[in-house]
This record gives C-alpha cells, sequence and structure tokens, in this order.
C-alpha cells in the first residue's frame, strides 16, 4: 500500500513538481513516519507494523529499463566535460532511460557516479520507486535531488567544471604532477637499457624498447607500479623473505600470516590482473631467481619429478661475457624460486604432472608459485590442500587509472580520465587488454572520447560463458519476461545456446519453483487457479519440445529445428512461469535435473531385467514387458516374503523356488529393487534382518543350481571374432569403373593346361612327403 500512495501523491499536488528536492524530502518523511502510524498492528506482526521493501521487485524495475526509452534525447552538452567536478547518484526507475544510460550519460561529460549518497554528494537523481535507504540518506545529508529533465537540463546549461576548491585544486595538480614524473622515469629507464646496450642479453644485441609489445615495455618494475592487491603483494614478499627461516625450522612456525607453514603458494584470480607479475617482482626483489614453466613447457611428471628445469643456465651469460644468467636473462644465484604458471590449464600432455606438482611441493627446498584463474576447478584439488590460497581481485579502475593515463602521456596520447575508465570498466579491469587497445589504437590516432571509448571496449569485450545453473536463474527470474524489458527473441534463445544439452534439463526440473509473476496482482481460488493454468502450458510446451528433440537426435537429424527447440523447451516455459525464486527471495531452491539419475537407474535395471527374462524364458513365455508386469510381481511371495515373515528358516524354500525358475543371487537383487508400492526395495530391505541376508547369500553360494545355458566366457572359451576386419576408408575407396590389375592372375600366370594353377590338385606337404619316403624305404629292405 505504501507504494501505491506514493505513486499517487505526485498526482494529487502537480502544483509542487517544480521543488523535487522539496518533494523527495517529503516523501522520505512519509517513508519513515508512515509505520508510526499503526501502533495497533506491531502485536499482530511485524511485518505489518513496519512492511520490509520488496527487493526483488525494485531490482525487477531496474533491471527492466525505462518505461518509455528513446522519449527524451540527451540535449546538447555547453561544454564537453559540463559535469566536472559533480558526483552523482542514480536511484529509481528513470522514465527515459535506463539506469546503466543514465550513468554512461553522467561519465560521456566527465560526471562522476557513486553507489551510496554521501555528505560529498553533489546531486542525486531521482526516479519512480526510489530506495528507502537513499531517500533515508537524502535526509539525512540534506542532499540537492533532481528530476529526470532537470538532470538533462543540468547537461545543457552548465558550462565547464566551474570554479574548483582550494582543496581540489590541488589534488588535480598532486595527480598531473605523479603522472609526468612516472612518465620521465619511464624515459629514463627505457635510455638506460638503450645506453647499457652491452649488458643486454637477447641475442647479444641491443633491444630497442619501442619495438617491444606494450605489455612487456610498460611491464611494472617496481612494487609500487603494481595495480591494486597490495596487500597479497606484501604477503606474498613477506612469505619469500622469511623462507630461510622457515626452512630452518622444518616449515613447522606459522608466522606471522600463517604462511610460513606452506612450502608452496598458490595465487588465483581473473587473467590480466598482475599475478605473474607480481611472483616475479617479489622473487626478485627476494633476491630469487625466478624460474617460469607455463602452458608452453612440458610439464609431465616425469620432467615435474626430475626438476631439471629449476637449477638451468644459459649459455647466454657465458657468450655475452657476463655472469651466469638463465633464459630469461635473470641472474642465476644459490636460490631459485619455482613459479609455475596456468597450472589449471595442464592438459593430457601434461599427465601426472599435478599430482607429482604436489609431491614435490611437500618436500621442496626451494619456495615454488602455483599460479591459475580458478582454484576450485577439479584437477586443482591435489594442490589446494598443500599450497596458501593467496587470492587476487580484480582492481578497480581508480587503482589502474593513473597507470593508463602515465602511459598515455608518455605516448602523447590525450585520452580524458572518463574515457579510461570507460575501457578498463568494459574489458573487466583487464590491464593487458587495456594496453593492447591502446597501442592498437595509437597506430592511427592520438585522441580517444568517450563513444569511440565505449566502442572499442565493446569490440574487445571479453566472451563468458555461463554455467546452466547461472542461466536457469535468468531466464526464470523476474526480469527478462517483465513488460519493460529490452531482451530480444534471440537474447533468450543464445541463452539456450549456451549448454543446449544441459539447459533444457535444468528448465524441466526447476521451472515449478518459481512465484509467477503473472499471478502476483491475484489472490486465493483465482491465484491458484491462473497458476495451474500457466503450469500447463509450460508442461505442454515442453512435451512439444521433447517431440522437436526427437526429430534432432532421431535417425532424420534435423538440426535445423534447434531454434525451435529453444523456444519450445527454455523460452516458453519460462515466459509463463518466470518470477522470483531461487537467487531472487524465493523459498525453493534449484536442483540438479534429476532426469539423469533416474535415466542411469532404467538402463541399469532394464540390463538386469533382460537377464532375468533370458534365465526364466526355459519355464515361462513372455517378453520383458510381461515379465515385469505380470510374473515378478506374482513371485514376490515365493522368493522375498517368506524371508520378511519366517526369516532365516525360509531360506531353504526360497533357494528351491529360485531354482524352479533359474533365478540367481544377482537376479533376486534385481526383483527386489523393480518393486514398486509395498513392495518397493526400501520398505523391503528394512522388514529383512542382515542375518538373513546373509544366510541367504552363503547357502546359495555353497550349493549348486540348475544352468539354463553356458556362455562361452564361463567355459574358459575367448569369443570367436567375425572376419572383416576395420571398416575401409571411404577416401580410400575406389570406383567399380576403374580398371584393377589382378594380382593373382600375375603371380599365377595365364596359361590354363599348367596342374599347379588348378585348385582340385594340392601337392603334398614336406611331412607327407617324408613319409612316403620312409614307407618306400622299408618296403624294399623287407624284399
Amino acid at each position: 500500500m505504501d507504494v501505491d500512495e506514493e505513486d499517487k501523491a505526485p498526482k494529487k499536488k502537480p502544483a509542487k513538481a517544480k521543488a523535487p528536492a522539496k518533494r523527495t524530502n517529503t516523501t522520505a518523511a512519509k517513508k519513515v513516519e508512515k509505520p508510526k502510524a499503526a501502533p495497533a498492528k506491531v502485536e499482530e506482526g511485524e511485518e505489518e507494523s513496519k512492511p520490509k521493501p520488496n527487493w526483488a521487485a525494485a531490482k525487477a524495475a531496474k533491471m527492466a529499463g525505462p518505461s518509455n526509452p528513446g522519449s527524451k534525447p540527451v540535449p546538447e552538452s555547453a561544454a564537453p566535460d559540463c559535469l566536472a567536478g559533480l558526483s552523482f547518484v542514480f536511484t529509481g526507475e528513470l522514465s527515459a532511460f535506463s539506469r546503466d544510460e543514465a550513468i554512461d550519460i553522467a561519465k560521456r561529460f566527465s560526471g562522476r557516479v557513486v553507489g551510496q549518497p554521501s555528505s560529498r554528494t553533489d546531486f542525486v537523481v531521482l526516479g519512480k520507486d526510489a530506495g528507502p535507504s537513499k531517500l533515508a540518506a537524502i535526509k539525512k545529508h540534506n542532499l540537492k535531488t533532481l528530476s529526470e529533465d532537470e538532470f538533462l537540463e543540468l547537461i545543457a546549461t552548465r558550462k565547464g567544471p566551474g570554479t574548483l576548491s582550494e582543496k581540489d585544486k590541488k589534488k588535480k595538480e598532486k595527480e598531473e604532477k605523479a603522472i609526468r614524473d612516472s612518465a620521465k622515469e619511464m624515459e629514463a629507464r627505457e635510455k638506460a637499457v638503450k645506453a647499457s646496450g652491452s649488458k643486454v642479453i637477447q641475442g647479444a644485441k641491443v633491444v630497442d624498447p619501442k619495438t617491444k609489445l606494450w605489455t612487456e615495455r610498460y611491464a611494472p618494475q617496481a612494487l609500487k607500479e603494481i595495480c591494486g592487491n597490495k596487500g597479497q603483494v606484501e604477503k606474498l614478499q613477506q612469505w619469500l623473505s622469511d623462507w630461510s627461516g622457515s626452512l630452518k625450522a622444518n616449515f613447522k612456525k606459522p608466522g606471522k600470516n600463517g604462511m610460513n607453514s606452506f612450502r608452496g603458494v598458490m595465487i588465483t584470480g581473473p587473467p590480466g590482473i598482475g599475478k605473474t607479475t607480481s611472483a616475479h617482482m617479489c622473487a626478485k626483489l627476494a633476491g630469487f631467481t625466478p624460474i617460469e614453466l607455463n602452458a608452453s613447457d612440458a610439464r609431465s611428471k616425469k620432467l615435474v619429478e626430475s626438476s631439471t628445469n629449476i637449477q638451468n643456465t644459459s649459455l647466454d651469460g657465458w657468450m655475452g661475457g657476463g655472469e651466469r644468467t638463465n633464459a630469461a636473462g635473470i641472474a642465476i644465484t644459490d636460490r631459485t624460486c619455482l613459479i609455475m604458471d596456468e597450472v589449471d590449464g595442464m592438459s593430457a600432455g601434461d599427465r601426472g604432472g599435478v599430482g607429482a606438482l604436489a609431491a614435490l611441493i611437500r618436500k621442496t627446498k626451494v619456495p615454488i608459485i602455483c599460479i591459475a584463474n580458478d582454484r576450485s576447478a577439479p584437477k586443482m584439488k591435489p594442490l589446494v590442500n598443500g599450497t596458501f590460497s593467496l587470492p587476487f581481485r580484480k582492481p578497480d579502475a581508480s587503482q589502474i587509472r593513473s597507470r593508463i593515463m602515465t602511459i598515455a602521456y608518455k605516448e602523447n596520447m590525450q585520452i580524458p580520465a572518463n574515457v579510461i575508465d570507460e575501457l578498463i570498466t568494459g574489458v573487466g579491469s583487464d590491464i593487458r587488454q587495456v594496453l593492447n587497445m591502446l597501442s592498437t589504437w595509437r597506430l592511427h590516432n592520438d585522441t580517444m572520447n568517450f563513444e569511440e571509448g565505449k566502442m572499442l571496449a565493446k569490440a574487445n569485450e571479453k566472451y563468458a560463458v555461463m554455467t546452466p545453473f547461472n542461466i536457469v536463474q535468468k531466464i526464470l527470474g523476474p526480469y527478462m519476461f517483465s513488460a519493460t524489458s529490452r531482451d530480444t527473441l534471440n537474447d533468450k534463445i543464445e541463452l539456450y545456446f549456451h549448454d543446449y544439452s544441459f539447459v533444457p534439463l535444468f528448465i524441466q526440473e526447476n521451472y515449478l519453483k518459481t512465484n509467477p509473476s503473472r499471478v502476483r496482482d491475484l489472490q486465493g481460488p483465482r491465484q491458484a487457479l491462473k497458476q495451474l493454468k500457466l503450469m500447463e502450458k509450460a508442461a505442454e510446451s515442453i512435451s512439444d519440445s521433447d517431440l522437436v528433440d526427437s526429430l534432432i537426435h532421431g535417425p532424420e537429424q534435423h538440426w535445423s529445428l534447434m531454434p525451435t527447440h529453444a523456444v519450445l523447451s527454455t523460452v516458453r516455459p519460462s515466459s509463463f512461469l518466470y518470477g522470483p525464486g531461487s537467487g531472487y527471495g524465493g523459498p525453493n531452491a534449484m536442483s540438479f535435473p534429476q532426469w539423469l539419475g533416474q535415466n542411469s537407474k532404467q538402463n541399469k535395471l532394464s540390463r538386469a531385467l533382460g537377464d532375468v527374462q533370458i534365465r526364466m524364458r526355459l519355464k515361462v513365455s513372455g517378453d520383458k514387458s510381461e515379465i515385469r508386469l505380470s510374473y515378478l510381481p506374482a513371485m514376490f511371495p515365493l522368493i522375498v516374503k517368506p524371508l520378511m515373515d519366517e526369516g532365516s528358516s525360509a531360506v531353504d524354500n526360497v533357494i528351491e523356488s529360485m531354482d524352479d525358475y533359474y533365478v540367481s543371487r544377482e537376479d533376486w537383487d534385481t526383483i527386489v529393487e523393480l518393486g514398486i508400492g509395498d513392495q518397493k526395495d526400501d520398505v523391503v530391505l528394512k522388514k529383512i534382518a542382515t542375518a538373513t541376508k546373509t544366510a541367504l547369500t552363503k547357502k546359495y553360494n555353497s550349493r549348486e543350481h540348475p544352468i539354463p545355458f553356458h556362455k562361452a566366457q564361463d567355459l574358459g572359451k575367448a569369443p570367436k571374432k567375425l572376419a572383416g576386419g576395420p571398416a575401409p576408408d571411404l577416401e580410400e575407396a575406389f570406383d567399380a569403373d576403374d580398371a584393377v590389375d589382378d594380382a593373382e592372375d600375375d603371380k599365377k600366370g595365364d596359361d590354363p593346361d599348367d596342374i599347379k594353377n588348378d585348385k582340385l590338385i594340392q601337392e603334398a606337404t614336406g611331412k607327407k612327403k617324408a613319409t612316403a619316403a620312409k614307407g618306400k624305404g622299408t618296403a624294399k629292405g623287407k624284399k
């Protein structure tokens, strides 16, 4: 009722539309004071006296988008940075722009957008159904509020950033000075490397830094240049510094962070955030020689166990006349650190490498740093318990901005800070990706505006594959099919193609676990009837999808029907029953498809039933279904019921009944498992004592039983293989019209009178000739 009254309030008093700030404060006051208006209801329940906000509905309104998209154009700004120096908070649903669009508009004109209002917030842009916590913060800090129209008017009328305060001026000057100093430091470093060309070991030639990739050229050379994760980097550096003491103490002293009891560290996090760089930097500063093995190296069990790569040196150092170095040009010391990069990417070529690495970590005397993207991967289990977890997180745009702007300043590129933020946000804080984009852009342009930065980030956006759980949670949620949703039919079908074999099964398992949004406005029997109708339509759509699936995976294989199957199995059922569920405050949790387990069980029981039918067919007549429906229920009182009622005393009679129908001990288990109702295996096995089942097994194994037939394997004979060999390759098959020489005629000759070519006349073998000669000799001796 509170939301409805707030929606009606502005309509009753249109004269106050010119003072949005006062109206907002009044609304906030109403929201705070309204629960106090009904003290009598406090005893009945807290929910009635203080209604909780519907977060699912608020999030649905936010995700659904504006009610009238495109109805208000963005005006021409009075200056490119007209919102510079202002901070904004957006709350509620705007009529012409979605939340993301409004934030982009503010950032395009150099405005700063924050999530929560505070005393430093300049304006709060209010929409419909604003959040109660933000309304309370507006009243607490007495903040200025703007409507959607007033926000657009501010863009059109404000000229430039205006006059900055003394504090803001000093802050801006300090940031600009830091950027210039960092750029000068980079330039001096490159000149120093170029000047000391004889010491650069790359084929004994001077390497021009300008020829390197930006990701290598501008790689951090000091810990202060690493963006984000400062605390984790300090922990890693401290662990390496304490390595000698930990080794002497046999790793029994945990140390300050609990890391010194581990011989290895596992660094995990998304790509491009500085994991490998941090490991190399910390190893160098601690006096270790980092040796890196990544996915391009062979890391099999044998190579990891031998550890031949740890102490390897390179001839480059000797050839260059310098000190000993490894292949990367790092000076070899008596302290070595092994860095195993991309350990979660060990493939079939690295068979046994993960287990061997885990065993090596348990006994190593050199520090080992493992780097991976996903610590929870199944193949990582051997390494999880033996290493200290050091998770790295994506740095914020503010942590990366200064570094990127320094590089842009050094390369004489004019890119505003808001464009840098857009690039960083667009690629998920992947620093390598940002540098690659800028290096490519620098080939043709040295400036970039906000629209160009947004398009560049969109073109390099990372494609993330969603799991079936995320897909079902999204498509069955209250946002995708709401009235103001901007998701097209192709967007919904695209979710199906993320995993077209599992998504339909997840939908079929979970489509009844939501609270349908279509029945939210109904109550009582009308709501239940409407929900049943929606369930019927969804079930019919899933049934139709099974018919389409039989055409796709059947003998005809109509793969062109995949989009149709996507609509019938996933999109259409979700359109009927979408609403709050798992992840959106619903009572029912999402579950894994039980069909997979039941299908596997059905196949197993079908094979077992086939074996029972084959043995019993000497006494009965019927196929598998008749055995299952007619004979097995009739046999239950003969071979199962006596064990339940009489116990071990009925074992002899049960075995005799089993022998009459050639039923084996394994077949008895199958008959019990196939029972339903009162004969279900869970019920039956509870009523049969363990001693009774043991007596049945012992007596059955100690006796001889009639055998309906013998298998070749039972008699110790291997089944005879059919002649023929492998099927010929179709590409090597010859045409019937091709002329083929008869090799057999060439060998035997073409003379038809030669008796050697006659198959009916065979020449005696050597053994027969010897026997015949011996017989002739004996006959002559007798004469």
